[in-house]
This record gives C-alpha cells, structure tokens and sequence, in this order.
C-alpha cells in the first residue's frame, strides 16, 4: 500500500496519508474559496480514517468554519494549512503541499484529472481536463 508524507514548514507536525487518494482535482466551489481565500483549490483527497499526523499532534490547531462543516488545519508555529476537511470529512491535501514536501513531479495518481464546480469558477482556466 501507498504511503504518502507531508509536513509543515518548520517541521513540527507531520502527517501521513496511505493508500490512493479519493480524488485529485481542482476545485472551483465558494466553500473551498471562502476557507482557504484561494481563486480555486488544487486538492489530493483521502478518505479520514486514511490521513493520520504521525508527528505534532499538540502543535495542530484546527479552524471550524462557523457555518459550513468544513475545517482547515494547521501548524501552530508557522501556519503552514496542513489539509482542509470538506463538508463529506474528506481531508484534502493541497497538490502545491504535496510537491513541497515530496519534491520533483507529481506522482500521475495524484495529479488533476477534473475540474469540479467549474460552473463556480471565478477564474477561467484553458486545458483540457474535463469540467463538472
């Protein structure tokens, strides 16, 4: 099985995701642009039970948006945003946080292959991937 790891910048928490992710896209929706403040959100996306911190757990603080069920969690020493929860419990990992700490190319399975509330957009974007 997979395992995937990622950290914040001044290393004290880190986490690891196992197995393939559930989707790896880009999201347009006014949910994801409201908790992040992001035009659109490049997401790798597991199920909860498959992202577990590894190290730091004292050092995450988690923000509840006040009227979605949505959280973005981060580190509390340099607020690097770890992962966001969707309204489904998804955690869902930034590609961007992803290639930070894994450097060189995206793996294929984690790369986008969709757009999703692209009918959302704010911001236009030309490739070929499919929109929904």
């Amino acid at each position: 099985m997979r395992t995937s790891k990622i950290h914040c910048d001044c290393n004290a928490v880190q986490i690891s995701m196992s197995g393939d992710p559930k989707v790896h896209a880009f999201c347009h929706c006014e949910d994801c642009r409201e908790l992040l403040q992001v035009p659109y959100h490049s997401i790798i996306a597991w199920e909860p039970d498959k992202v577990e911190i590894t190290k730091g757990k004292e050092n995450v603080v988690e923000y509840q948006h006040p009227s979605k069920r949505m959280k973005r969690v981060f580190c509390k020493h340099c607020g690097d945003v770890l992962y966001n929860t969707n309204a489904m419990g998804w955690k869902l990992v930034s590609q961007l946080m992803f290639q930070k700490c894994n450097p060189g190319k995206l793996p294929t399975a984690f790369q986008s292959n969709a757009h999703f509330f692209y009918d959302r957009r704010i911001v236009e974007i030309e490739d070929t991937l499919p929109k929904r």
